[in-house]
């Protein structure tokens, strides 16, 4: 008796079941849960402890601002006018005060031209400030500072004499400029200028310490000075205290005003 073999298919696979590995399995998922759940705890740990650390910062009893230090130099303002308004911040929390706030009323004080505050670990109010330079009068209750910006100081502590400028507006700097020219051409003849004026039409008029006023015009400004210059000590100078204004605007000479009663002289230059 002959038993035929059983054929294979040609390209069947035969496959076999593995066992699968449950407690395997589940000990991976387990640990990668326990895993992110430690990273969970340890963030919301730190979250926590930088919640509480925030709020004992922003106690209003906590960390108290204890001085104010002023640094710059000063002359027309005190550390009387600076002390009250600062101190209005002292007693409050270190982090939580409004230096802000603080640096804007400060800075509304008509001499300060640049304020910086500032904390100072552990409990000081840091104060650097520069006053403004002050050049001089400017018309009716105003000042001028160097740099030809016009304010209205509340306090003049630092002594004179000032000079005093009026013009039109938006001339502050050029009346600076020439005011120091004019003073410089008439100091080595005796003369003092105390005032600079250019009105409307731009005329000039000059007012000096000794009370003598030189009313210059609108034209060939610099010429006109000059002639002065030249004839101021050869002819006024003798009789300055009796002359009240000098005319200029005079092709070939001046108007001389006296201070008693009569008509104006010309003279010849």
């Amino acid at each position: 008796m002959q038993f035929a073999k059983k054929r294979r298919r040609r390209g069947a696979t035969v496959l076999k079941r593995q066992p699968v590995d449950m407690p395997g399995q589940w000990k991976a998922i387990w640990g990668t849960l326990l895993r992110w759940l430690g990273v969970v705890l340890v963030l919301t740990g730190v979250g926590y402890g930088l919640w509480i650390g925030a709020e004992k910062l922003r106690d209003p009893n906590a960390f108290p601002l204890r001085h104010v230090r002023i640094e710059g130099e000063l002359r027309n303002l005190a550390e009387g006018d600076l002390q009250p308004v600062a101190a209005e911040v002292l007693g409050q929390n270190f982090f939580m005060a409004d230096l802000d706030a603080l640096r804007t009323t400060l800075a509304n004080n008509p001499w300060v031209e640049k304020i910086i505050v500032r904390r100072g670990w552990p409990d000081v109010v840091e104060i650097e400030l520069r006053e403004r330079v002050a050049f001089g009068y400017w018309g009716d209750g105003e000042m001028v500072d160097v740099n030809g910006l016009r304010f209205k100081p509340l306090v003049l502590r630092q002594p004179g004499p000032w000079p005093r400028l009026s013009g039109p507006s938006g001339h502050e700097t050029a009346l600076i400029k020439t005011y120091g020219d004019v003073r410089a051409l008439f100091e080595p003849v005796g003369l003092r200028l105390a005032k600079l004026r250019q009105d409307e039409r731009r005329a000039w008029w000059l007012t000096f310490d000794n009370g003598l006023e030189v009313y210059v015009g609108r034209e060939q400004f610099e010429q006109r000075l000059q002639r002065l210059v030249q004839l101021y000590p050869r002819i006024l100078s003798a009789q300055i205290d009796r002359i009240a204004v000098v005319d200029l605007r005079y092709g070939n000479g001046f108007v001389v005003r006296w201070k008693t009663a009569g008509s104006p002289i010309p003279v010849a230059g």
